[in-house]
């Protein structure tokens, strides 16, 4: 398994459904089923040499919270799912410290989550493992802007959620 640090934190005062534990365990198993896929390992992020740890934090939020992290970072008055921030967005060369990658952080609306899951008809757990995957693969510097890109995260989120 990925030698991995990941922090779980909660916004708002807010209580999660599930246990940090069971999260922070579910994100480690992604991101090790992530690195081992070819076409992700050999992303620009990953395939540096330089670390030994790979490090994010995974914050959760209500929907007010997000919809002002989202309006005020990205002009976008209303909630979203998931946000990230990723730390070599300004400069790819300031990840690494101390043999950690620095991806940087996952903030997910669990209001959204839960409506979410029942709209999909989904379990809370399975929209979470999905929202998880889609923000790690936004720190690893993965997109969705064209229709191109969108399948081709969507298929990694479906590929990995279905082998946990």
């Amino acid at each position: 398994m990925m030698n991995s640090k990941i922090e779980i934190n909660t916004l708002d005062k807010l209580r999660l459904p599930f246990k940090k534990w069971d999260i922070k365990k579910t994100a480690q198993k992604i991101l090790s089923l992530l690195v081992l896929m070819p076409q992700i390992s050999s992303c620009k992020t990953l395939s540096r040499q330089d670390f030994q740890i790979i490090s994010f934090e995974i914050s959760f939020c209500t929907d007010r919270l997000i919809r002002e992290i989202n309006r005020d970072y990205r002009s976008k008055d209303k909630a979203t799912d998931v946000i990230t921030f990723a730390l070599f967005a300004d400069d790819e060369n300031s990840i690494i410290q101390n043999d950690t990658l620095e991806l940087g952080e996952i903030i997910i609306s669990i209001d959204t989550l839960i409506s979410q899951a029942q709209e999909n008809g989904n379990t809370i757990e399975k929209e979470l493992y999905t929202l998880i995957t889609h923000g790690i693969l936004h720190l690893l510097g993965f997109d969705h802007l064209t229709q191109k890109d969108y399948d081709f995260v969507v298929g990694i989120q479906e590929a990995i959620v279905n082998n946990l």
